[in-house]
């Protein structure tokens, strides 16, 4: 899919800020959660955050209800994998996320994904997979970036995290005034933007071997064992966020 969709009231909203390009999910009305149009649409983006002259993107999501509230339960995608940058589209370049709001399941990944999260005070953090009876590759983002006990405590219970908390755990980057992530995202996004290119694209490098080899390797992995775990039955009671207590 080309980017020429992206403009107006598309589910995806790519902009050109100098060295930076932006990349907006818009589905405000749904939480911004992801249809495979969407998921289309941000590799679509991603691809061109690398195959052009920018320096750095940086993910957002339109309002301040939601970063992105995972999969659309009444359209969701078939497959989500190019909503996940450095996953099937291997970047170059750094990516900086602005969350507000509930970042779950997908959205959370996403967030996860990126390379610095700047959260809003009010941001939510969440996997609830175990809750809802489906299980995809997603949670290997969390697995392979925190300490264990960590990973272990979020996806086995599905219960939320503060941004306070996520920050605490090694999931966010910087916590700010609500209202404020995308503002303090941006101004970062610059320093990188302002930075020697080679530097930055060699230090990402560094830690990406670190990290999102054996990440893609095991999401592929839990991935193969997807149809041996998934339960729809939980899946069409749980009423996305509004089934679980306490989102």
């Amino acid at each position: 899919m080309t980017l020429n969709k992206i403009q107006g009231d598309a589910p995806i909203i790519v902009t050109e800020r100098g060295a930076v390009l932006e990349i907006r999910i818009n589905r405000p009305h749904k939480r911004n959660s992801l249809t495979q149009e969407a998921v289309d649409l941000l590799g679509a983006a991603y691809e061109k955050l690398e195959a052009n002259d920018f320096a750095v993107g940086l993910v957002y999501g339109t309002g301040d209800a939601a970063f992105c509230a995972g999969a659309d339960f009444n359209t969701p995608p078939k497959d989500d994998s190019r909503a996940y940058p450095n996953f099937t589209i291997k970047l170059t370049k750094p990516l900086v996320a602005a969350v507000e709001g509930y970042a779950v399941g997908a959205g959370f990944v996403l967030s996860q994904s990126c390379d610095i999260v700047v959260a809003g005070d009010g941001a939510q953090f969440g996997y609830p997979e175990a809750r809802i009876g489906v299980t995809g590759g997603g949670g290997t983002y969390i697995a392979s970036r925190v300490p264990t006990k960590v990973a272990a405590d979020l996806l086995l219970t599905g219960r939320f995290y503060t941004a306070t908390r996520a920050r605490e755990a090694g999931l966010v980057s910087e916590v700010v005034e609500r209202g404020k992530a995308l503002a303090f995202a941006r101004e970062l996004a610059d320093q990188i933007a302002d930075n020697h290119g080679p530097s930055v694209r060699l230090l990402k490098a560094l830690i990406d071997r670190e990290t999102q080899t054996t990440t893609a390797e095991s999401a592929q992995f839990l991935g193969l064992l997807k149809a041996h775990t998934s339960d729809s039955s939980r899946l069409q009671v749980s009423k996305g966020l509004k089934g679980l207590k306490g989102a």
